[in-house]
């Protein structure tokens, strides 16, 4: 009888060890998901573009609304940027500062525009870009896994909020809309 209350109490013990140990949402373990991971390069190219595309405006734009706005993509995003690289190694996951395709074809764009023409199409572009950086970090603020990438998403939501209000004022002072 003594044997079988042990093996049944080691037998509790073992489950209870495999249940406190089952990954949760909120653990910090290393692991990454596919969805924690594809926001991460998602969110790479998003500031990288931000990076790009507001040191240009901040050069070429003859609007000092235009260029202070550009100068804030540039802080701003560079310190995200600068973060999730951090946060990366942290995780053993690689962040590169590279574009992608589309936005490495609207930088060309823009470097063959001026004057009004290059901040209806770059602010234009801003508030479509802010709404999809948005929509990917409320994406992964509910379907992330790991905890840290979920912090991180979850501190520059407002940013990327704040900065989508500011490009569509502006639009709209600039009558862009």
């Amino acid at each position: 009888m003594k044997i079988t209350s042990k093996v049944l109490l080691f037998s509790i013990a073992a489950s209870l060890t495999f249940f406190a140990c089952k990954k949760s949402k909120n653990n910090n373990t290393q692991t990454l998901s596919t969805q924690d991971q594809s926001f991460i390069s998602k969110a790479s190219l998003s500031n990288t573009a931000e990076v790009q595309a507001g040191g240009l405006a901040d050069s070429t734009s003859d609007t000092a609304m235009i260029r202070a706005f550009g100068q804030q993509m540039v802080t701003d995003h560079t310190t995200a940027q600068n973060d999730l690289k951090t946060l990366g190694s942290n995780l053993s996951f690689s962040v590169t500062d590279s574009a992608d395709a589309m936005h490495t074809a609207l930088m060309d764009t823009l470097r063959g525009l001026s004057g009004r023409m290059f901040d209806s199409v770059y602010i234009m572009n801003q508030i479509k870009d802010h709404q999809a950086a948005i929509a990917d970090f409320q994406n992964e603020i509910s379907e992330g896994n790991q905890s840290d990438v979920i912090n991180y998403a979850n501190k520059y939501l407002p940013k990327l909020q704040m900065h989508l209000q500011m490009a569509d004022s502006i639009a709209t002072v600039m009558n862009f809309k």
